[in-house]
């Protein structure tokens, strides 16, 4: 007899049985990871790291070698991901290769899983993760059990990836390497599109919208795009090309012309509040949050926006809003310690950690931070993501990072990439010095107990410690606040 439960099964791929992940640890791969564990297939994967994700993956008895190891790879296995960050010299590559198993990269391996599902995805060069976390956040509580899988970990619920039993599927789409164009979502929103990635776009910021605008061409005619038109690129993308795209466009931003407008922004230590004028309903509603920043008022706003959308109530929406506490590693408070002579200086310090590595999130981690403490002293550690990054945004990293009173810099975290000359910590660390606003602190070595111990020393107390970065950093902050260091003055160096 037919059985109705049937239609909402998503199908199983046929002849795949064992999926093996070539950089399983990073939040998109172990998040996938985690889908298709939780669907039945056989997992396992390699990475050299063991992080949060791997330790989380192996409570869902997923196999998983700390090393790239062409032994890893077997006869048994059906199906390889990769994952941007694998080199073509990789040994598990390449023994993958030579036993023709199929290689797909994790975008295809997403766009698989979204194929028979209410696709939502949010793209854009900043605030990705958060907007997708809030939207996933405001899905649950709402009792509409999304799968979800995204680039960082909830605070509250440490969850990364969620597989639900509904229609919905909520996905962080990563433009930095085109993998975005595979995906086929019926919404999909845009936070931003800046400067960042360029080596995939030609080095044209003009080469980066026009890939935008494919992807948008992409969304179905009964789909919808959500837009932030605070953002430049994004607010002439839309206006140079409404005639050609015929999905539903909902525009959202402080911009007078946005559908959904936000005024009145308030900011009271860690909360905010704000006010948002629904233009078609004509109606204003205020919104509080629990986490600060102008700009997580905007990803609140396109969370609004789209669950707004899909026919949920104002009402619930702003309620599950407020219930959002945020993301690791993006403005996360980890602490509060204090300084090295606490007889001299009495005032404790706060620590933050941030995963800001573009000038633009770096600015407003900055500015956030000024806004909440007034009185005190604001001191980054900054860890330089990738040369080729450091070497396109050099003139802003200069700008920006001399906005801070104390700044430490750190080795660049390649990557994977070369060494660039004019691109290392030691030459921005000089252009920052010869701007004659600050006098940078470079810490040039690779163990993070010197470091610590280096940072630690010139701390005096009633201060913001900001450990930004994307790379490695929060190694050290993590340290940092769990004290397993002492200070040894003979051990203290800097260049500066």
């Amino acid at each position: 007899m037919f059985n109705k439960n049937c239609l909402n099964k998503i199908p199983k791929m046929k002849n795949i049985n064992h999926i093996y992940f070539i950089g399983i640890g990073g939040s998109g791969m172990g998040g996938i990871a985690t889908i298709l564990a939780k669907q039945g297939y056989k997992i396992s994967g390699s990475d050299i790291s063991n992080n949060f994700i791997i330790k989380k993956l192996n409570l869902l008895n997923i196999k998983i070698y700390l090393k790239h190891d062409a032994k890893n790879i077997t006869n048994n296995i059906d199906l390889v991901v990769i994952s941007t960050a694998i080199k073509k010299n990789n040994p598990e590559l390449i023994t993958a290769k030579n036993l023709n198993i199929i290689i797909i990269s994790r975008a295809q391996m997403l766009t698989e899983l979204m194929r028979f599902s209410y696709g939502i995805t949010i793209t854009g060069t900043h605030g990705k993760t958060t907007t997708t976390a809030m939207i996933y956040t405001i899905f649950k509580l709402a009792m509409l059990d999304p799968t979800f899988i995204n680039g960082g970990i909830l605070k509250d619920s440490k969850e990364f990836a969620y597989l639900g039993s509904s229609k919905y599927f909520i996905a962080e789409a990563d433009e930095s390497d085109r993998s975005f164009l595979y995906l086929n979502p019926i919404i999909n929103i845009i936070t931003n599109i800046e400067n960042e990635h360029l080596d995939f776009y030609k080095n044209s910021i003009e080469v980066l919208k026009k890939i935008f605008l494919q992807f948008l061409k992409k969304i179905p005619f009964y789909g919808c795009i959500i837009v932030c038109i605070d953002n430049i690129n994004n607010y002439n993308l839309i206006k140079k090309n409404k005639n050609i795209l015929k999905q539903n466009i909902i525009t959202y931003g402080f911009h007078k012309n946005a559908d959904l407008q936000l005024y009145n922004y308030q900011q009271n230590n860690y909360k905010s509040r704000f006010f948002l004028l629904e233009k078609k309903k004509k109606r204003s509603l205020e919104i509080n949050l629990n986490i600060p920043g102008y700009h997580n008022a905007l990803n609140a706003t396109a969370a609004f926006a789209i669950s707004s959308y899909i026919g949920l109530n104002h009402v619930m929406i702003i309620k599950f809003l407020k219930k959002f506490v945020g993301i690791k590693r993006r403005f996360d408070i980890l602490g509060f310690l204090f300084p090295y002579n606490k007889k001299i200086y009495k005032k404790d310090i706060i620590i933050i950690d941030d995963y800001g590595h573009h000038p633009t999130e770096i600015d407003i981690t900055i500015k956030t931070a000024r806004q909440i403490w007034k009185n005190r002293k604001l001191i980054m550690v900054f860890q330089p993501h990738r040369y080729s990054r450091t070497k396109n945004l050099l003139n802003e990293f200069i700008k920006i990072l001399s906005k801070v009173d104390k700044l430490f810099i750190l080795n660049v975290f390649s990557a994977g990439e070369n060494f660039i000359k004019n691109a290392n910590s030691e030459y921005l660390a000089q252009k920052i010095k010869k701007l004659g606003i600050i006098i940078p602190i470079l810490i040039q070595s690779n163990n993070n107990y010197t470091i610590i111990q280096n940072i630690y020393s010139k701390l005096k107390g009633n201060e913001i410690l900001i450990f930004q970065g994307a790379g490695d950093i929060n190694n050290i902050s993590s340290l940092f606040m769990n004290k397993k260091f002492r200070i040894e003055k003979n051990q203290i160096n800097n260049k500066y």
